[in-house]
């Protein structure tokens, strides 16, 4: 085994297979979509600091774009005076230059979290895999894949599919920011108009050829995604409101 299926096994896959049947085993009804819910919920909880800072880093890039804006403007004949200018507005508002960044990490931090979580997904119906286990849980005799009396997760669902993209479509809608005033890069206006489409379609692909489980979990994680932004967005104008 190479070191990166090592790492791969023991920091990531092993883990959340742990996690999954943990709470396979202790919450009511030994429901498999329930776990995946609360599973769900409790990785996004743990993400929410990295979230709530790229939302952050967000709000106040859109803030600062017209100064930016005017920088670029005045000093395009002296890159170094620019460059200082834009280090100094950096500082003014507490911000760092790789500030912009940040929503791309939150994304790479997830990656291997989805790869691993899509291996559990395939592994919940082979009994074998319950030799992973650590000492602590409890080895349930099988994972039933019929959640909520009606669902087989072990298996591709159309309308699960939907619901993922749909449910990541209004995700990005909201995440995304609107069109700056003035000129638009080609790459960043090509971004904002097409990510709200491309990526829904990616997760609608995903999910025909993945198990139900994994359109199950993207679902949920964007549902309480789209509640978290709501959130958050009223909390700042609340503050905003406040500060007037």
């Amino acid at each position: 085994m190479n070191i990166f299926m090592l790492i791969y096994t023991n920091f990531f896959w092993q883990p959340l297979f742990n996690a999954l049947v943990f709470l396979y085993n202790v919450l009511p009804w030994h429901d498999l979509g329930l776990a995946i819910v609360v599973l769900t919920i409790i990785i996004r909880l743990l993400l929410a600091p990295l979230f709530w800072k790229a939302q952050q880093s967000q709000k106040s890039m859109a803030a600062m774009q017209p100064e930016l804006k005017k920088i670029q403007i005045d000093l395009k004949h002296d890159r170094e005076a620019q460059s200082k200018a834009m280090v100094e507005l950096y500082a003014k508002h507490n911000m760092s230059p790789l500030s912009p960044v940040s929503g791309c990490l939150v994304m790479l931090i997830q990656l291997p979290i989805l790869f691993a979580l899509f291996g559990v997904f395939r592994a919940i119906v082979d009994p074998a895999q319950l030799s992973y286990l650590y000492s602590f849980v409890t080895k349930p005799e099988f994972l039933d894949p019929v959640s909520f009396g009606l669902l087989d997760l072990a298996h591709r669902s159309i309308p699960l599919g939907v619901l993922a993209a749909i449910s990541q479509y209004f995700q990005i809608k909201l995440t995304l920011p609107g069109a700056p005033a003035g000129d638009e890069p080609e790459f960043a206006r090509a971004m904002r108009v097409q990510a709200p489409f491309l990526f829904p379609a990616v997760i609608f692909i995903a999910a025909l050829s993945s198990p139900a489980a994994l359109g199950l979990y993207w679902t949920v994680l964007n549902v309480f995604g789209i509640l978290q932004e709501l959130m958050v967005k009223k909390l700042w104008k609340q503050n905003a409101s406040l500060q007037k």
